[in-house]
Order: structure tokens, then sequence, then C-alpha cells
């Protein structure tokens, strides 16, 4: 089959169609998809952070505007501190504790660890 091709080709009995196409980028709604995500997702992103940079401003310009110029009303929303200044809140103990277990399942899985490498020395001295 191969050499009947060969033929064809020498004696032009075939014509020899080139493609001559032009490069069509073939782009799927896939790949639309993809770029609309990647273009919402940043968009949404510069909205958070540019609300969130205005919240900011807008807090401590309140702030400075209420102490400066507003003492009487600084005052009032000044929060007072009752109680004894040492003792940990709540959520502060909760936080104390939580990194305490950490540490101790860390060392835990370091100790596990370090006995297993011993064990597999040891089976691998026996051989």
């Amino acid at each position: 089959m191969l050499m009947f091709r060969a033929w064809e080709i020498r004696t032009y009995r075939i014509d020899i169609e080139e493609d001559i196409e032009k490069f069509t980028p073939e782009l799927s709604f896939k790949h639309f998809e993809k770029i609309a995500l990647y273009t919402i997702k940043h968009i949404v992103q510069w909205i958070v952070l540019a609300c969130v940079k205005l919240w900011y401003l807008l807090i401590t310009k309140g702030k400075i505007l209420i102490q400066n110029r507003l003492p009487k009303i600084n005052k009032l929303l000044k929060k007072d501190s009752i109680g004894d200044p040492r003792k940990i809140s709540f959520v502060q103990r909760a936080i104390i504790e939580s990194k305490i277990k950490i540490k101790k399942v860390k060392e835990k899985i370091k100790k596990e660890h370090e006995e297993e490498i011993k064990n597999d020395e040891n089976e691998v001295d026996k051989f």
C-alpha cells in the first residue's frame, strides 16, 4: 500500500493538498468559564479589600473625631474595665488550652516516630 501511494505521488496521479489553514484557536466554553471565574475572583477580592480599607479608615477617623472634638461622647463610649485585670477571659483561656493540647499531640507524634525509627534500626541489625 505504501509503494502504491509513493507511485501516485511520483507520477502526479493524486493532488497533494497542503494544509494551508489559518491558525484559528479553538476556545471552548470551559476555557471561557475559567477566564470568567478568574476575573470575577479578582474583582470580588478587589471590592472586598476596598470595602475593608474604607471601613477601617472610617472607624479610625471616627475614633479620632470623637476623642478630640467630642470628649463627652468619648466618656460615654469608653469601656469601663470592671473586675480583676489579671483574670483571663474565657476566649483567652480556650486559646491557651488549645495551644497546650497541640503541643502535647506534637510531642506524642514525635515520640512515636522516634520509636518507629529505633524499631526499624533494631530489626535491620538483627538480620
